[in-house]
């Protein structure tokens, strides 16, 4: 068979590129590639809004590549992906920093992005021929926010399950279509392994491929059409003040992308990391929020309920949605100076205005709501203990079982059963009594001889005739503290203190209603090894008894309702929270 002549080889007299990059341009052509990236000019002048899509590309390549890293330590699985994470976050070197780079990171891309959508707003550059470019970065934009909510869940702890599952049944409410999307959100009918590794695949396969051809479509659009001047400029001075892209606007981007990459570095820094929260939990009352871009839509929904709900979730989004993409066929302005495009205008001011009450009034109600700065309190204490919990080891159960490296997990139980209905473990307060954490400590004592009906201590139970603020000066009052706090038999306790505290109780007149000798019987508590084990227990058992709070007491008798261990367990829980101040 024939194959034809051999390829003559190259004579000696044939010229040869020199040296690295010529050889690499002769092959690949790196002047092409150079003139695509770096190429083109800017009309009217180099400037920073024009530096915002820039930003946001770079903001993209330090998602994909933080997300590269954790992908490699992360295990999407019910049982597996929040002691990942926590491994990530706690043990692995360095793994808090990119695990908060790609957390704030998606934050400040969510935020760049907005901005270069309302630069394109006000500078009029979806106008003809520019649609496309606009549509497609609307498209960059719903990616974006596609991106956040995939990765929302992916931690498995208590945010970004509850989150998940409310977006689940957002999307089950659509109508015909609901229950199907549902079903291929949650990966069946209901959450389980299949719902992780979904949201992994959208967030770590199918999304980063969408972005990135839409990236390219959108840099080709621009390259092909360049950016859209400054209104106020004429056509005069838009020529005249043209310069090339490099180095004017490459300068530009590179200085505002360091900018917004140190902002972003300072914030994980500070946070020392991404918030983990406790593993998801679906048998618990957590208290949801959205993250702070989906807080708009949902204080929308509180003024939509039952079957009208649809409104907030679908209609008023799908609507505005629709506007936007139709925008450059809508506006009929005569140029592309905002007071020759009032509706346009008006619409955005009053867009944002609204985004901003709702977001406003979402914040200001939960700073407000003693029940959430409870709950949040509680959830973060709980996250916090978990975390540390797991640095002894995760069972093949994952999660929760977490829990079960603390001696005293069969004590929580008990006590979210039987005592998290009044009294607290937040610092926040209780609902009916006082709250533990930081109970036995010097401060929670000092705290409650200065504010005994203060809302951390005996104000939620309203007694009748309680306690009244000891006064005093700082030196005795430090010698009060003392006093109470050697009762409970800390080893640290300053004895002279204590016993000078001993001299200023007839002083005080607190003797009249309290007594030291473990037998006696008084108008407040017998105060003689108060705060020991031995105290604590006598007061879950019967708190009404003589020696304690006797009438005034408000506190179930649970001598009759949990066994003597039980009782020991949920002591020394109570003892344990000092330790949490």
């Amino acid at each position: 068979m024939s194959v034809g002549p051999a390829p003559a080889p190259p004579s000696p007299e044939s010229p040869r590129p020199a040296g690295r990059r010529a050889w690499l341009e002769d092959r690949l052509g790196l002047a092409g590639i150079e003139s695509a990236i770096l190429g083109g000019q800017m009309p009217g002048g180099a400037s920073l809004w024009h530096a915002l899509g820039s930003v946001a590309a770079g903001l993209f390549v330090l998602e994909a590549t933080t997300g590269i890293f954790l992908a490699l330590f992360y295990a999407p699985s019910v049982t597996s992906a929040w002691a990942s994470v926590a491994y990530i976050q706690d043990q692995l070197p360095f793994g808090w920093f990119v695990r908060g780079l790609h957390s704030f990171g998606s934050s400040a891309l969510v935020v760049v992005a907005g901005l270069h959508l309302l630069q394109v707003l006000v500078f009029g550059a979806y106008r003809r021929p520019r649609e496309l470019n606009w549509i497609v970065g609307l498209a960059l934009f719903g990616l974006t926010a596609m991106f956040a909510l995939s990765g929302y869940l992916l931690p498995y702890d208590q945010k970004g399950y509850w989150a998940k599952l409310v977006e689940a049944t957002i999307a089950g409410s659509a109508p015909a279509v609901g229950g199907a999307v549902q079903q291929i959100i949650q990966g069946g009918a209901a959450f389980g392994n299949l719902t992780i590794t979904h949201a992994y695949a959208v967030h770590a396969l199918a999304l980063p491929a969408a972005f990135v051809v839409f990236v390219v479509l959108h840099v080709y659009l621009y390259r092909k059409h360049g950016p859209t001047p400054k209104w106020s400029l004429s056509a005069e001075q838009i020529v005249a003040r043209t310069v090339p892209a490099w180095p004017d606007q490459t300068v530009r981007n590179a200085s505002l992308g360091t900018l917004v990459l140190l902002a972003v570095t300072f914030v994980v820094v500070a946070r020392h990391g991404a918030l983990l929260e406790s593993p998801a939990d679906p048998t618990s009352s957590y208290v949801a929020r959205p993250e702070w871009y989906a807080l708009p839509l949902y204080q929308l929904r509180m003024y939509f309920e039952g079957p009208l709900e649809i409104v907030a979730t679908m209609i008023v989004p799908g609507i505005v949605t629709t506007l936007l993409l139709a925008l450059p066929f809508l506006d009929r302005g005569r140029s592309n100076r905002p007071a020759d495009r009032p509706r346009v205008m008006i619409a955005t001011g009053l867009s944002l205005v609204a985004l901003a009450a709702l977001s406003t009034i979402t914040l200001a109600k939960d700073a407000h709501d003693p029940a959430f700065i409870k709950a949040r309190a509680e959830e973060r204490s709980k996250g916090e203990s978990a975390r540390k919990l797991a640095l002894k080891g995760i069972g093949p159960e994952g999660g929760l079982a977490v829990f079960r490296n603390d001696p005293l997990n069969h004590a929580h139980e008990i006590w979210d059963e039987r005592c998290s209905g009044c009294h607290a473990l937040s610092g926040t307060g209780g609902d009916k009594a006082s709250d533990l954490k930081g109970y036995d400590s010097r401060a929670w004592i000092r705290g409650f001889l200065e504010n005994p009906d203060g809302s951390l201590y005996m104000g939620p139970a309203k007694l009748d005739k309680g306690m009244k603020p000891v006064q005093g000066t700082p030196e005795e009052m430090d010698a009060l503290v003392e006093m109470v706090y050697a009762e409970t038999g800390a080893p640290d306790a300053d004895a002279a203190r204590a016993a000078r505290g001993h001299e200023l109780v007839p002083q005080k007149d607190c003797d009249s209603c309290h007594d030291f000798d473990a037998e006696s019987e008084n108008t407040g508590p017998n105060l003689k090894g108060r705060g020991t084990l031995a105290w604590v227990t006598a007061v879950i058992k019967d708190a009404g008894h003589g020696r304690l709070f006797g009438e005034k007491n408000k506190m179930p008798k649970f001598e009759t309702k949990l066994t003597p261990a039980e009782i020991d367990d949920l002591a020394r829980f109570v003892l344990a929270q000092k330790i949490a101040l």
